[in-house]
């Protein structure tokens, strides 16, 4: 499968460095033992170590594998065709390399794929959980030459679309050796290796839309105003989530208030706590919604010819919706309102969101 160009691109936004320094160092500078550089290598890629362990049990996270540099019998790296633009950074390695120069050869890895031939070679796994596999999920590339690797997995969303995981793109070399990783212990160099992932999750957020219809409506009573409880539930059932909003009406028909940024994958019930006075539910209808799925938007359904996955805003789930129904009773008393918001301010503090202040004052 070929890394998409947006994907390319998320990569040179969200770099964090996360190679071991004395991996590579090691390797060039104090190498004991010759590499075998016809050696056929492997690389295992694990999340038996990440804190996203259980989740990503149930999840395909495709890595891709780009070979940076050749490797030497003494260790030293030449950059490979596709990344002739590094040859002066793989000059510059050595015991004195910080960890800043190496983020800084990895964005200079990373840049080089917009402009890479789409025949380059590239190794691509799914790690994920098998059936009688191992108790991680795990990848194994194999068929691989001693050389350096750009390691590219593409960022992953969870089943429902609620969560998405981005993962840092690092270097790593082949063949290893516990004295490289370590600066202690065996110098003998392994040609079938293993590396994990580091992760970052996001929570996404999704809205809900509550429409009121009103059937009829008594003028001489004025604009009515209807407020709603909004509980968002986790699949525990534990209630993490509430919120008011309301509709303010001046005639019969129907008014529509959006919730935004609501966590997705809650389940969400909306209660009438108020009413016009005057006004009632209508009959055969309830003041309790049924409980509703908030979903993120996003689908990720649609895969392209070369294998990339597709992500278009005409594949994006609708937000989940409530109605509510209500008609006049025949009473004369008004019910008109204000809905009360408050904005924490990040602190110990909230600030009062006046809602009949214009904006801007």
């Amino acid at each position: 499968m070929k890394i998409s160009k947006r994907v390319r691109n998320g990569y040179a936004l969200a770099l964090v460095f996360a190679l071991a320094l004395p991996c590579l160092v090691k390797v060039q500078t104090q190498a004991a033992l010759a590499i075998d550089v016809d050696e056929d290598c492997s690389l295992t890629v694990s999340v038996a170590d990440s804190e996203y362990r259980d989740e990503f049990a149930d999840l395909s996270i495709p890595v891709s594998l780009y070979k940076v540099a050749d490797v030497d019998a003494s260790g030293r790296y030449t950059a490979a065709d596709a990344f002739a633009e590094m040859k002066g950074s793989f000059d510059k390695i050595g015991s004195r390399t910080t960890a800043e120069e190496w983020s800084e050869l990895t964005k200079e890895a990373v840049g080089c794929l917009e402009g890479l031939d789409p025949e380059y070679p590239v190794y691509t796994v799914k790690v994920e959980k098998t059936a009688g596999g191992a108790d991680a999920a795990e990848g194994v590339f194999t068929g691989l030459k001693p050389g350096m690797y750009l390691v590219a997995p593409e960022a992953v969303y969870d089943k429902d679309y609620a969560v998405q995981y981005q993962f840092t793109p690092y270097l790593t070399a082949l063949p290893s050796s516990d004295y490289a990783l370590s600066g202690a212990g065996s110098d003998e160099w392994n040609y079938h290796t293993t590396i994990g992932l580091k992760a970052d999750s996001q929570e996404l957020p999704g809205k809900l839309d509550i429409v009121k219809n009103l059937k009829n409506y008594n003028e001489t009573l004025g604009q009515v105003t209807f407020v709603f409880q909004v509980d968002g539930y986790d699949e525990n059932n534990n209630l993490v989530y509430s919120n008011v909003a309301s509709t303010t009406h001046q005639g019969a028909g129907s008014e529509t208030v959006t919730v935004d940024g609501i966590p997705a994958g809650l389940n969400v019930v909306v209660t009438e706590v108020y009413r016009g006075a005057s006004y009632e539910i209508e009959e055969g209808t309830s003041e309790v919604s049924e409980p509703v799925k908030i979903w993120s938007g996003i689908a990720v359904n649609g895969v392209g010819s070369d294998g990339t996955v597709i992500i278009e805003e005409e594949l994006r789930r609708p937000g989940a919706v409530v109605t509510f129904s209500n008609e006049y009773d025949g009473g004369n008393r008004g019910g008109y309102g204000v809905t009360n918001h408050f904005k924490s301010d990040g602190a110990d503090g909230w600030t009062w969101e006046n809602p009949t202040e214009p904006a801007g004052q």
